[in-house]
Order: C-alpha cells, then structure tokens, then sequence
C-alpha cells in the first residue's frame, strides 16, 4: 500500500512553507549539478529563485493560480535569462535551470508523503512555466541584440575599408590628368593595372558585406577566415604599389623588409586589409618620413611589424589603439582601422600589439601561423 498522501492545496502550501530553505537546497544541490562544468559563482545559483518560490507558495496558499509580481514581469526571470546567456549556457540548460525547481517541489513533497497533483500542479506550473517564458525571451532578444552588434560592426568596418582604395584611385585618376603627356602615355597602362586592382579590391570588400548581411555571426567575429598557404613578401608588395600614390602624397618612403621564402596560413584577402589599416595609420603619423614592414619567423608562428618614425602616438591613446572608436582628436580618422586589424588577427588566432614613443614613432606588430598543420590541422 502507498504511503503517500492526497492533501488540499491550502495544507500542501503550509507544507511548503515550513520547507522553504529545503526547497532551495534542492533547487540549488541539483542546479549545481547541472552548471558545476561552468564553474558560475555560487551567488548567481540562488539570485531570485527565493522569491519565485514564496510566490508559488503564496499562490497555493490563495488556491489560485496569481499574477506575476511586478519585479518578476520587469525583472528577475529577464535578468537571470539575459545573466545566463553571457554566462554561456544554451537556451536549453536555462530551462533545465527552471524545470529543476519543479523537481525539487515534488522531492521535497515525497519527503512529507504528500502527491503534487491536479490543481496544486497547475498552480505551481503555470508560475515556473512564466518564469521560463520570461527568461528564454529576454535570453533570445539578448542573442538577437549581440548578433545585430556584430554585423552592424562588420558593416562600419566594411565602410571604412573602402576609403583607402578609393582614395588611391582619386589619387591616381588626379595624377593622370595632370601628366597626359608623352611619358604619361607610356606609362599609363601600369597606373590602370593600378586603378583596376583597386577597384578590385573594392569589389571584393562590397561582396563581403553581402556575404555578411544574410549570415549570422556565431564566435564573436564578424570575420570568417578562408585560410591557405601562401607568400607574404608579394602580398604587401602588390599593395605598396597600389598605395604608392597615397604614399607620395605624405611623401612617405615604404620599405617592404619581409623575407621572401616566408609564408602564412591565413586568409589572404583579410591580411591585405590587416597591412592596408597599418599603412594608412602610419601615414597619418609619419608625414615625409619612413615606413618598414618586416617580418621573422618563430616556432611556426610568423611575427610581423609595421613601424614608422613619425610623430608616435599619445601615451593616453597607446593603451587602448585597438578599441573601436578611440581616435586621436589630432588626427583624421573613424577609429575603426586598427579595430579591424584586431578582429582580423584574432580571428586567425593570432595577436596585435602596439608599442610607440611620443616623437620617434611607433611599432605595430601581429602574428600569424606559418603552416597549416602545425596550428589548424590540415588546410
């Protein structure tokens, strides 16, 4: 014969009343269980769930199925739900968390031999059920919010990557006019192989913003590398050359110190930005100076470095050169280049740094792998 008992819903709430702190150990015994791989703080276990039991008490107290308190309809379950999304869980262990709660109403009911059945199950349901709903939603918009972050990000840097190759082509078009003679002429079909690799790499980086636009970001970047092996010294050769007239412009000198049997697994396309975005910050710092790009290789990561020796950045903005929108009011400029050569380099699974002294220059350096096998697998 069973030993559990029918009870009213009024004498199951007093029950649950004088258990509260078991109630919450449950909860919390077997929350831990689920999160223990997450390592959360213990605080974040417990946040509102204390009241959400005393309000289902409080409802089966009434023998009623209540409203929703106003701090949970603005507040606790939105919150833990938007907590739990930057804790890193899934929508589906944010249930879980909630659907918890209801295991431990009925283990500590078995601990008095009591059933939770008909309406005293619908009473404390219906509230968890809205604490889920609350909490998934606010998770969800959270979710959509970052992702809409992250592409409106990908589209500002886009913006700002087509300003320096059409600058390059003003240029270049700006001098062509000037010089139509016979020498012009001769040389005029080098500076359209110029304008049209510009125009190109516009192209290239408008068909990236519809690619970006229809796809949904999911680890962080808006940069999806599409890696392979190739030689490094061409690369920054080819846009030396394309942005030789900017260069002349600032009467800038650029040196491409690179080794040529070096070689990196990365995506082509997104280093050319990398280089394009140093280029254009040493430009704007080293007026009628000098700018090397050099490169070494170490244990199958290359290290390369941009350096200049011009004006040097402030010592207020060095620390924070790669956060999108810092700018030296001095200066021209979005604050978005070097931010995209972070994103980039970080989504290569390498690293930037910045190093520079008021009034002799400044460094940039990233680093990339060499080799596919030694630090992605195989390509």
């Amino acid at each position: 014969m069973s030993i559990f008992q029918h009870c009213t819903v009024t004498q199951l709430a007093e029950v649950f009343r004088e258990s509260q702190q078991e109630i919450i150990g449950e909860w919390q015994l077997q929350a831990g269980l689920l999160l223990r791989d997450l390592e959360l703080d213990k605080p974040t276990l417990t946040d509102h769930i204390p009241d959400v039991i005393k309000e289902i008490i409080r409802d089966l107290a009434l023998g009623r199925s209540g409203a929703l308190s106003a701090e949970h309809t603005r507040g606790s379950p939105p919150a833990h739900g938007v907590q739990r999304f930057h804790d890193g869980l899934d929508v589906g262990e944010v249930v879980a968390e909630y659907n918890l709660l209801r295991v431990a109403f009925i283990t500590i009911a078995e601990r008095h031999n009591l059933y939770i059945v008909g309406e005293a199950a619908h009473i404390i349901n219906h509230r968890i059920d809205a604490a889920v709903r609350m909490a998934v939603m606010a998770f969800a918009a959270q979710q959509e919010l970052i992702r809409k972050e992250r592409e409106d990000d990908h589209l500002a840097f886009i913006a700002h990557d087509l300003r320096t190759p059409l600058n390059a082509v003003a240029l270049l078009t700006e001098e062509l006019k000037a010089g139509l003679d016979a020498r012009a002429l001769a040389d005029a079909d080098e500076l359209f192989g110029m304008m049209e690799r510009n125009l190109h790499r516009v192209e290239a980086l408008i068909k990236r913003v519809m690619d970006i636009s229809v796809m949904s970001s999911t680890d962080g970047s808006s940069f999806n590398p599409e890696r392979r092996l190739f030689e490094l010294w061409p690369l920054v050769q080819r846009l030396i050359i394309d942005l030789k007239a900017v260069a002349s412009k600032h009467t800038i000198e650029v040196v491409n110190e690179i080794p040529r049997a070096i070689t990196v697994f990365a995506d082509a396309g997104l280093i050319s930005q990398v280089f394009q975005n140093l280029l254009a910050n040493a430009f704007k710092y080293a007026a009628h100076g000098r700018v090397v790009i050099s490169a070494r290789v170490n244990h199958g990561t290359v290290s390369c470095t941009v350096r200049d020796n011009g004006a040097g950045i402030p010592l207020e903005l060095l620390g924070k050169v790669f956060d999108k929108l810092t700018t030296d009011p001095e200066k021209p400029g979005t604050g978005l280049g070097l931010a995209i050569v972070k994103q980039i380099i970080e989504a290569h699974g390498g690293t930037v740094d910045a190093e520079s002294e008021e009034g002799s220059g400044a460094s940039f350096s990233i680093s990339l792998p060499e080799r596919a096998e030694r630090n992605f697998g195989k390509a």
